[in-house]
């Protein structure tokens, strides 16, 4: 009864609370009330903390990364509050907030009028960019997965389109999003966390083989579409969104091909988490089924 009550009623209005009062949050504020919120997560016991402390132990320590716990939910907290504060700001406002380097990177490819798919990674406030690409001037979608709670979703969603970036369920299958991408639309996928619901291969990532989503590769070189991947981080009070060179997919053929382009989606989200370890959510349980660890968490 209790967990119908958080579900249906509790979630839900929480939810509603946070869009309208993080709309008026000052931004400042935002970022102290992160740190509170963080110091509470970070002390809380449970599944988040123990793979938090697992995938310290055994990703972060060897590659000599000093990653904290209250830095980690900070970021993840101040990203959220930013999301929603931002969709209250007009766009002057925006940009002066999120700068953005290396848009004729994306420019090049969205000219060939093939689309692209625009890989990311739940890293610092990412729910930022498909907004910072709309105003480049370029048609957005983002693939996600409906939350547990449709109410919760549902306000999600309505900041999104908000700024005409179209949202495709990862359920409706290939076709709806090869429609998007002929609409010459950028595509974002965010493919650092470990999922069942999708196709995936065991891949390196940050060392270890990590179950990896590979349908954007196979769609990428089954199709002929642009790869692209990029990231926003937190600068100060300001963020900046980085769009790297796309990815030369030449020679890639197959199976073996849809492997090695993954494998270079990795490689790319590694290099940003080795930069600055507290921007990514380190209490997910990335490596859960890696042959490297077993016995798991759970």
């Amino acid at each position: 009864m209790l967990r119908r009550f958080r579900h249906r009623r509790l979630e839900p209005a929480l939810t509603r609370l946070l869009t309208r009062v993080g709309a008026v949050l000052p931004r400042r504020l935002g970022w102290f009330a992160a740190g509170v919120l963080a110091a509470v997560a970070a002390s809380l016991p449970g599944r988040s903390r123990r793979f938090m402390e697992q995938n310290t132990k055994r990703i972060a320590a060897p590659l000599g990364l000093r990653v904290r716990p209250r830095e980690v939910y900070r970021h993840m907290a101040a990203g959220l509050m930013d999301f929603i504060r931002l969709s209250a700001m007009d766009d002057e406002g925006f940009r002066r907030v999120v700068r953005v380097e290396g848009a004729h990177h994306l420019e090049a490819v969205m000219a060939l009028g093939k689309g692209a798919v625009v890989v990311t990674a739940h890293y610092s406030a990412w729910e930022l960019i498909p907004r910072a690409i709309t105003l480049l001037g370029h048609r957005v979608g983002i693939v996600g997965r409906k939350l547990w709670n449709p109410s919760v979703s549902h306000e999600l969603d309505a900041l999104r389109q908000k700024f005409g970036v179209e949202t495709i369920d990862r359920g409706d299958g290939a076709m709806r999003l090869l429609r998007t991408l002929r609409r010459n639309t950028a595509v974002g996928i965010l493919i650092d966390q470990e999922t069942r619901a999708v196709e995936g291969r065991f891949v390196p990532f940050l060392g270890f083989p990590a179950l990896t989503p590979t349908g954007p590769a196979s769609i990428c070189l089954r199709f002929g579409i642009p790869a692209v991947t990029l990231h926003i981080r937190r600068v100060g009070m300001n963020y900046l969104l980085v769009i790297d060179p796309p990815v030369d997919t030449r020679g890639m053929e197959g199976e073996e091909g849809v492997i090695a382009l993954t494998g270079v989606f990795n490689s790319r989200i590694g290099e940003w988490i080795v930069d600055e370890p507290g921007q990514w959510i380190w209490f997910h349980d990335r490596w859960g089924r890696s042959p490297a660890f077993r016995p798991v968490v759970r």
